[in-house]
């Protein structure tokens, strides 16, 4: 008897210890999802022809939604979008039941887009004489508003100020009530030889900032417009560089993208500055007895830049007549939501899902701008579900609209958040372009992490999520106080929220036609979406 008591005791003691030693945890269960055939399964269909693009507003992105939507639902990740009466109850209505509101996977709002509304002018008064020029073969004008201007140029070289780079070519300009003239693109872009570009390349997200920050610094001086001048050398602002209608099919869309502008449907806003594209022909008669040789300038620039001060172009005055149209666009984020058991706190995470849409006979696919990003946070949602357990905080996945536009999905997001306010969000992970290498990435390892520099506990995160998980990436850590850019991420932070941005690269495929599945490097992609679930479970559990 004793010795059957003994043998009982022993074989319970091993099943309780095979039990405890089999047990999976939470991060294990939701990795065991997180694989290739999933990631290329989702990614091949979101950046094949079907989804035309995924531009804002159009019949492909909506596509392209009501996709991420389906596989959030099989997922068994609940929406977490506007609410909504669902139109399948009809039948407990005439029951007399009235059914409840629930969570859609949509956030609906509208946008204004601003189109050509008929033909645009521009004139060169110099000598008193007038000089007039073509649009469309001359010069591209994009404006928010009709409008009627006319100024005095000045020169501003790149239009370049920014003190980590010890560069200020706006030192002393006076803009206000006159028009701006730059180079377009940043100096030595294309000459692997200059050192200024290698100086700028060194992080080139920080670049794409700095770029898309020009325009917006010389209309806080006062431009009433910017004019976009290029070396003979450069393509860059060639009048319909985007788009030849005589590629298209008749079946294609004609609408052309790079020539249209959207914004949030409010009226406060002020108008956008007009910004034209110079031909050469406008160039010449612009740059006429200015005493500068912007081939020169261009050259120099590659080399040194900063050297040169604002030059007034006397004697010459631009006379501009912008002509538009508005209609208002019905657009969507794509959102759904666990929640927790603190229901008074939650973490994003988001991608955008919009894309360039079809152009010069082409469908832009964007596989890694930003598809890849989209299937990240469809993936880490079925990760979650998969877990099996109530995270502490509330997880809200998204997938973005609009961010081509101006991250104008994430701005409404964050003026309209659907779980409570923005105070309540205690963190966002960004996926933008997680797919590809650089150049120079031999060995395909390189992911470049945007972060707050004063929460250094999130590099300290991703570090140790890496090691005890073997991860094969070699980060590049771009720390800033409050990280804002070309990316959903600038909506966050602008509201105070510690965040995170992955980023696998900038390549020679970005915005053009080539951005396919077939150059993408999966391997990197799988070990950033696994990266993303750990950091997203460790912050949504933290006590």
């Amino acid at each position: 008897m004793k010795r059957n008591i003994v043998l009982l005791l022993i074989l319970a003691g091993l099943f309780f210890s095979n039990g405890l030693i089999g047990q999976q945890s939470p991060q294990d269960k939701g990795l065991e999802v997180i694989t290739m055939n999933a990631i290329k399964a989702q990614l091949e269909f979101l950046a094949s022809d079907w989804t035309e693009g995924r531009e804002t507003g159009t019949r492909g992105i909506f596509l392209a939604g009501d996709y991420v939507a389906s596989m959030f639902k099989f997922s068994g990740v609940p929406g977490g979008g506007d609410m909504v009466r669902s139109m399948g109850r009809r039948l407990m209505m005439r029951s007399g039941e009235i059914p409840q509101p629930e969570r859609s996977y949509f956030q609906n709002f509208t946008l204004l887009e601003t189109l050509p509304g008929g033909e645009s002018t521009l004139s060169v008064v110099r000598d008193d004489r007038t000089y007039m020029f073509q649009e469309n073969i001359d010069f591209t004008l994009q404006a928010s508003s009709t409008a009627n201007i006319s100024g005095e140029l000045v020169f501003v070289g790149y239009g370049i100020q920014n003190d980590e780079l010890g560069i200020n070519e706006l030192s002393g300009a006076d803009l206000r009530g006159k028009i701006a003239v730059r180079l377009s693109g940043l100096p030595g872009m294309g000459d692997e030889n200059s050192p200024v570009a290698k100086k700028l390349m060194e992080d080139r997200m920080a670049a794409y900032r700095l770029m898309r920050g020009i325009d917006r610094k010389l209309k806080e001086m006062g431009a009433l417009a910017v004019i976009q001048v290029s070396t003979a050398n450069s393509p860059v602002n060639m009048p319909g560089e985007y788009v030849d209608d005589m590629d298209m099919s008749p079946n294609e869309s004609t609408r052309n993208t790079e020539f249209t502008r959207l914004r949030l449907d409010d009226e406060d806003l002020s108008p956008e500055m007009i910004t034209v594209s110079a031909g050469p022909k406008l160039v010449k008669a612009i740059m006429k007895d200015s005493g500068i040789d912007i081939e020169k300038y261009a050259k120099d620039a590659a080399n040194e830049l900063g050297k040169t001060r604002p030059v007034e172009i006397k004697g010459t005055r631009l006379n501009i007549s912008a002509e538009v149209r508005k209609r208002r666009v019905r657009v969507r984020n794509v959102i759904a939501m666990i929640e927790g058991k603190n229901k008074d706190e939650f973490v994003v995470i988001g991608a955008h899902m919009d894309h360039m849409g079809m152009s010069g006979g082409r469908i832009w696919n964007g596989a890694d701008d930003n598809a890849s990003g989209t299937v990240g946070v469809m993936t880490i949602a079925q990760a979650f579900a998969a877990t099996g357990v109530q995270p502490e905080r509330t997880v809200i996945f998204c997938a973005w609209t609009g961010e081509e536009k101006g991250l104008l999905g994430s701005e409404y997001f964050t003026r309209n958040p659907v779980f409570s306010s923005m105070d309540h969000c205690k963190f966002y992970i960004n996926f933008d372009m997680i797919a590809r290498d650089a150049e120079k990435d031999e060995e395909g390892i390189n992911v470049g992490v945007t972060y707050n520099s004063k929460y250094p506990e999130i590099l300290d995160m991703c570090k140790r999520n890496v090691t005890d998980y073997e991860l094969k990436m070699n980060f590049e850590y771009r720390g800033q106080e409050d990280p804002t850019g070309g990316s959903d991420y600038t909506a966050f932070t602008e509201n105070g929220v510690p965040v995170i941005a992955f980023m696998a690269a900038m390549h020679p495929d970005y915005h053009t036609p080539n951005d396919e599945t077939e150059y993408v490097n999966w391997g990197k992609m799988l070990d950033i979406i696994k990266l993303g679930f750990l950091n997203l479970w460790e912050v949504a559990n933290k006590e």
